[in-house]
């Protein structure tokens, strides 16, 4: 079983005017950030995730989702990227979800 590292996200634009409180899910559970509901993120904004994930081989799936107080959370969308890659580092840009979403969030990751 592979293991990817997630190393930071850099979110490119919000969803939201005033920041997207955005956390992160794979295979359906939070995984990130750990001890928080979420992290505040706006235009140009960058944060370390130093996350460990052991995944199948094959394509993976890592959702970018929008923390809301008053209704449902959104899911913005899904970073899908290949982890038989050879070792080393890479970027994905998010496949958006909702249409007409303005969120443009990158990931950068590495198979370790």
């Amino acid at each position: 079983m592979p293991t990817i590292k997630i190393t930071k996200v850099q979110c490119s634009v919000p969803d939201e005017i005033d920041k997207d409180e955005m956390y992160l899910k794979h295979r359906g559970k939070k995984v990130w950030p750990v001890g928080n509901r979420y992290f505040r993120m706006d235009t140009g904004d960058k944060v370390l995730v130093d996350l460990l994930l052991d995944v199948e081989s094959g394509w993976v799936e890592v959702e970018l989702w929008d923390f809301d107080y008053l209704s449902f959370n959104d899911h913005l969308g899904t970073f899908r990227f290949n982890v038989d890659a050879p070792k080393g580092e890479y970027s994905t840009t998010m496949d958006l979800l909702e249409k007409g979403s303005t969120a443009s969030y990158i990931m950068h990751w590495e198979v370790v």
